[in-house]
């Protein structure tokens, strides 16, 4: 496959797809180097950087996002609600377990000053913010939660470190 055909293909399979794509996915898919699909999503990147959409490295990927410029013209001619409304306990649940994971369901109720958050923790779990990453070894085994990689996307975020740090937003450890 010639460069420019491989550029056309990722470029397609990118725009076709609803989750990020990582390089080693395409590579892989399309059975070429690491370094070529790399080069590709380059020259995309370029291409479309002063565009209504931008080639966008998110949650460990690459995909296509509509322009921060644009964006609200986007929003306001879809006009529909968000899919994902958070509760203020959710919220809290869930910047608790992205800032401290892995994390116990007793550890981030104690954190929270509350009895329990199975119920948020099973909404969460349905929405696919978050996964059980195993068993805490204690007494009990207690599931040990995490963030998900739609959670970054759901977020914008790339990776953990994108996040806000806590000083910055005036909380203490």
């Amino acid at each position: 496959m010639n460069k420019e055909t491989l550029k056309k293909t990722v470029e397609a399979i990118l725009f076709s797809s609803d989750t990020p794509l990582t390089v080693k996915e395409l590579a892989s898919f399309l059975d070429v180097e690491k370094s070529l699909v790399k080069e590709a999503m380059d020259l995309l990147a370029e291409d479309y950087k002063d565009r209504g959409v931008n080639l966008v490295a998110i949650a460990g990927g690459y995909q296509f996002l509509t322009s921060p410029n644009v964006y609200r013209f986007v929003a306001d001619f879809h006009k529909r609600e968000s899919k994902h409304s958070f509760s203020r306990a959710s919220l809290e649940t869930l910047a608790i377990i992205a800032y401290r994971q892995p994390i116990t369901a007793q550890e981030i109720a104690a954190l929270r000053g509350v009895q329990s958050v199975s119920q948020i923790l099973r909404n969460l779990l349905e929405k696919n913010l978050i996964k059980i990453a195993g068993k805490k070894d204690v007494v009990g085994k207690p599931s040990l939660y995490k963030t998900t990689r739609f959670f970054l996307e759901t977020f914008g975020l790339n990776s953990l470190d994108d996040l806000p740090d806590l000083k910055e937003l005036g909380v203490e450890e």
